[in-house]
């Protein structure tokens, strides 16, 4: 091999070094680790809620729920739950709970595994009902639009 060969190859084998470690430091960026960002999802307000409760616990356990009027402080409350409670029952203690939250200006009422939160009249700000935290296993929670 001559000595332009070995100057040649030499050459490539830089080049090709050069071109590994450029495209490693470029995809250090996309590897990097980042931090997740804080998603806000917005309160939704309606006139009235609709909880429905399925399913039975595995296991003692407790949710909470934030019911909020608009342009007020929320107010938090929680249910204890225990093992093998049926869903008629924790809505029962859902709308116990919601009542004393919820005040003289709303209506609750329950049937069955349903419990429903309205404005007392028509003039009443309207509401919004919120999972805070959830604790519990075997139990579906639903809050929707009435």
């Amino acid at each position: 091999m001559n000595s332009v060969n070995r100057i040649h190859s030499k050459m490539s084998t830089v080049v090709v070094f050069s071109l590994f470690v450029c495209l490693a430091f470029s995809a250090l960026p996309v590897c990097a680790e980042e931090k997740p960002g804080e998603i806000t999802i917005p309160t939704v307000y309606r006139d009235a809620y609709k909880i429905t409760v399925t399913g039975k616990p595995d296991a003692n356990g407790t949710f909470s729920m934030v019911f909020t009027p608009h342009g007020e402080d929320g107010t938090e409350f929680t249910v204890n739950v225990v093992k093998g409670m049926g869903a008629k029952k924790i809505a029962a203690d859902v709308a116990k709970e919601l009542t004393l939250a919820a005040g003289s200006r709303y209506k609750v009422k329950q049937n069955g595994n349903k419990v429903v939160v309205k404005k007392g009249n028509k003039k009443e700000k309207p509401l919004a009902i919120e999972m805070s935290n959830q604790q519990l296993t075997g139990v579906s929670i639903m809050i929707g639009k009435n």
